[in-house]
């Protein structure tokens, strides 16, 4: 038993020793990058759709910006106007979600217990 929780370790530390090199070698990461949910943006009128895609548009200008060279209040203002385009984005995805109805499973099965019994 103890033989093989020592083989045990000994493995993973060997796959940790091998895999952190290989998250070095991997290169930079991708910038992020904020995409439109196709089938939603479908259900909504074409104002709201515009609006949707400008304001995608300008967090991703947001996001792409090097923000190395900014000072304090610029960093400052560029995370109140994130916060911003956040909440309008949120209130976009509330019009797009109002007629949506969402059921718990567990309130499904009460529900079909309930027609069950009176059926």
């Amino acid at each position: 038993m103890i033989d093989r929780t020592l083989r045990l370790v000994r493995t993973l530390t060997l796959t940790a020793l091998l895999a952190a090199p290989a998250a070095a070698w991997a290169g930079p990461l991708p910038k992020k990058h904020v995409e439109v949910d196709q089938e939603h943006l479908e259900h909504l009128d074409p104002a709201l759709q515009q609006q949707a895609l400008d304001l995608c548009d300008r967090m991703n200008a947001l996001l792409n910006t090097d923000r190395s060279d900014l000072t304090r209040a610029e960093r400052k203002e560029l995370r109140h106007e994130w916060r911003s385009l956040k909440a309008e984005m949120d209130q976009v995805n509330e019009q797009a979600a109002a007629n949506v109805v969402v059921i718990s499973t567990t309130g499904l099965i009460i529900i079909i217990l309930l027609l069950i019994i009176i059926l």
